[in-house]
């Protein structure tokens, strides 16, 4: 069985309104998605993009309490999960490992095993569970990855746009990853037959 590696936030869970709920309380602003999709924190809070990652970081619990599942992302994990371990690699904070656990339980989304890492450099853990893609949303993650010879589909977000390098191709939804996958896997089936 194939094994994917899967990035949470913004890819399985749809954390972009839930940031930009905390983020306009906190600054007393009332901007939506639309607004972010050439985002200049110093422009719309009046502080730099290290602090707004900091502020980010400071409400995880809330992102991971608060947030929905991506589109058609539950329904395709289950069905992708028929033709491949998932492992969900994420830069989330260790200590709330337990809140992603009873997540993913809420959710009835099927997985191997769920990684925090702490951090956001995931190569070498796609590399020791033996990954052969990614399913990532932050560009330069993807870049990393790709770099280490795991392709990587990009799951489509206003902070990530731009020409892709080799090895990284841009998807829009779960429909059309589980379509991708799905399509691969009865392909290699093929080839294989005797």
């Amino acid at each position: 069985m194939h094994k994917l590696g899967i990035d949470i936030d913004g890819v399985v869970a749809n954390t972009q309104p839930v940031i930009i709920d905390i983020l306009n309380r906190l600054y007393g602003k009332n901007y939506c998605l639309e607004d972010f999709f050439d985002f200049n924190p110093q422009k719309m809070f009046g502080i730099s993009r290290e602090d707004i990652y900091q502020k980010v970081l400071e409400h995880e619990l809330d992102l991971i309490k608060y947030s929905q599942p991506m589109p058609q992302a539950v329904e395709q994990l289950h069905r992708l999960a028929d033709h491949y371990e998932l492992y969900f690699i994420s830069a989330r904070s260790t200590h709330y490992y337990q809140y992603s656990v009873d997540w993913f339980a809420r959710y009835k989304i099927p997985y191997r095993e769920i990684i925090h890492l702490g951090q956001h450099h995931k190569l070498e853990t796609a590399r020791q569970k033996q990954v052969g893609l990614f399913i990532e949303d932050t560009l330069p993650n993807a870049i990393h990855i790709a770099r280490g010879s795991i392709p990587v589909l990009l799951y489509n977000a206003t902070y990530n746009q731009g020409q892709l390098p080799a090895g990284i191709t841009r998807v829009y939804s779960w429909d059309e990853i589980a379509s991708i996958l799905l399509k691969q896997d009865r392909e290699e089936v093929t080839a294989s037959a005797p």
